[in-house]
């Protein structure tokens, strides 16, 4: 079992991103759950994707692949096709671009026997069911789900590279099982309550409209100033001329 002390450690170099379960059951939809764990696998393909040093990285993103289509096939479909896919990468992304030390490295970060951690599938889905858990302790925000999911991924991630021949299947897919215990608790319970998956959707946009409104503002700001320096500019110019005078 993963103790909460080593969870705690990766748990203070998320918390500035993010803020914080011991969770107990609650009853979600299985929707949620079955949509959560696709999410997870897809996330988690791409990061596979991205990895440089994973060998056998292309049989690896394939036998995802083959287990997407047969275990998740409907929910993986409607993850890509309404877009939920893509909002989730686009936040974990900005995320990892904000506190990029704190999703790096994270089974080191978290406990003292790291290549133990990533060689086992048990105790890769407990160590990622542990941090899940603390981020999700308390104020769930879809920022802090996302933040899951970026936990998920990097470990997947750090399994397949630690590696020395082709990783199992069962080890790079552990951290979406830890994802589908998640949500059969308070997280599942306040996506469901949140609009399911696709409020992440809304989430995306409402941030994306923030950003759109202060660029604008930004841009406002900046041709007011310019337009008072040209105003100043062409003071000085006039009063220097000796027309002013006469």
């Amino acid at each position: 079992m993963v103790s909460s002390a080593a969870a705690a450690a990766v748990s203070r170099r998320l918390s500035a991103t993010i803020g914080w379960c011991l969770a107990s059951p609650t009853q979600v939809k299985p929707q949620i759950v079955r949509q959560g764990r696709a999410l997870c696998l897809q996330y988690i393909k791409s990061q596979i994707r991205r990895s440089s040093m994973c060998p056998k990285k292309q049989i690896v993103m394939k036998r995802l692949q083959q287990m997407v289509e047969t275990e998740c096939g409907e929910e993986a479909i409607s993850n890509t096709e309404n877009g939920v896919l893509a909002a989730l990468r686009t936040l974990c992304a900005a995320l990892e671009r904000k506190r990029p030390d704190a999703f790096r490295h994270v089974a080191r970060q978290a406990t003292r026997a790291p290549s133990t951690m990533l060689r086992s599938d048990t105790a890769l889905a407990e160590l990622a069911l542990a941090l899940a858990r603390r981020i999700t302790r308390e104020n769930i925000t879809w920022s802090k789900i996302a933040a899951v999911y970026c936990v998920c991924g990097a470990l997947a991630r750090e399994a397949a590279d630690a590696s020395e021949g082709e990783p199992a299947l069962e080890l790079v897919a552990a951290p979406a099982a830890a994802i589908a215990d998640l949500l059969h608790e308070e997280p599942g319970s306040w996506i469901a309550a949140h609009g399911g998956w696709n409020g992440l959707i809304e989430r995306l946009r409402v941030s994306e409209r923030d950003q759109r409104s202060e660029k604008t503002l930004r841009v406002m700001v900046w041709f007011f100033v310019m337009a008072c320096f040209v105003l100043l500019l062409l003071r000085w110019v006039i009063q220097g001329h000796p027309a002013y005078y006469s």
